[in-house]
């Protein structure tokens, strides 16, 4: 999810990154070091529907293109988003670049992402509990700022770990008019995320591998979000398993390899917190596709 947690005069605020239950299918979206180290041309979509059923809950989709240079060596990617919560959305467009080299049985990539984020209010749809926080008279309803994103990544066929800093310039959201206004107020701030992920397969017979992996967000003073995935891969084609987020809860998710090249995949939320009686759980779905453009031969099974 993506979401602005307040917006109150003389303060700032922190924004959420998006939560994929997915990431390790795609962790373009978590690390810039992942870009063009799936050694073919790489399309995946993703939509995520978080807390069905919940008045303005968070609605998140997702397109990411990455493909390796002819020489292997530098990776170059495309991520685009659209990320509704409530009255608040988020447009944003991001080139991402990856420099690979060989270290012991894999790769090491530094990425860096670049690019933009459209951020849009309707102040209208803002109901405010607390009578000292005031709608802005001159509020701004759209503002564009500038995103870096930077990524540190290893991987072999086996095993993967990296850790990606979100928000390198942490740059400011001014939704109030200064020039109309003395007031400070309307001011957020999109901080410095740390996200840190690591997976291992290990392949238990001829037909079943089973790759556990993690990651971990968090930001500044907050309190870090944990995911913990178990999945099974059988006869290389389904993937089936459980995971557990911290302050959330469990959640299953599948994954189905039609040919080495198309997959498809689902994930559904079962929240166990505060929310519980408030929604019907979060539904994600997501497709990939691989183009070997470079006609080389392709690792198969991927299992990351």
């Amino acid at each position: 999810m993506c979401c602005l947690v307040a917006l109150q005069s003389n303060s700032m605020i922190a924004q959420q990154d998006p939560h994929y239950s997915q990431y390790m299918f795609n962790p373009l979206g978590v690390n810039a070091g992942y870009t063009g180290s799936r050694e073919a041309l790489s399309l995946v979509m993703l939509h995520r529907s978080q807390w069905v059923g919940f008045d303005g809950a968070p609605s998140t989709q997702t397109l990411a293109l990455h493909s390796p240079m002819k020489n292997k060596n530098m990776g170059l990617g495309l991520i685009l988003m659209n990320d509704v919560v409530g009255p608040h959305s988020t447009i944003s467009a991001a080139a991402s670049y990856a420099y690979r080299i060989k270290l012991g049985a894999g790769k090491l990539a530094f990425g860096l992402k670049a690019g933009v984020q459209n951020h849009q209010i309707k102040w209208d749809k803002i109901e405010y509990k607390n009578t000292s926080d005031n709608i802005p008279a001159y509020g701004v309803n759209s503002l564009t700022v500038p995103n870096f994103d930077f990524g540190i990544y290893y991987n072999t066929n086996s095993f993967y770990a990296g850790f990606e800093i979100q928000h390198l310039n942490a740059p400011e959201l001014y939704f109030s008019d200064s020039s109309a206004t003395n007031d400070s107020g309307g001011v957020a701030r999109l901080f410095r995320h740390g996200t840190f992920i690591m997976g291992k397969a290990f392949r238990i017979s001829e037909s079943i591998v089973f790759k556990p992996s993690f990651i971990l967000r968090g930001a500044g003073k907050m309190e870090g979000i944990g995911d913990l995935n178990l999945c099974f891969l059988f006869h290389n084609k389904l993937w089936a398993g459980v995971f557990f987020r911290s302050k959330y809860g469990p959640g299953l998710m599948l994954e189905y390899n039609i040919t080495p090249q198309f997959r498809l995949g689902y994930a559904y939320d079962l929240n166990t917190n505060g929310l519980a009686n408030t929604n019907s759980g979060s539904h994600e779905i997501f497709i990939g596709y691989d183009f070997n453009v470079f006609k080389s031969k392709v690792t198969s099974p991927r299992y990351f």
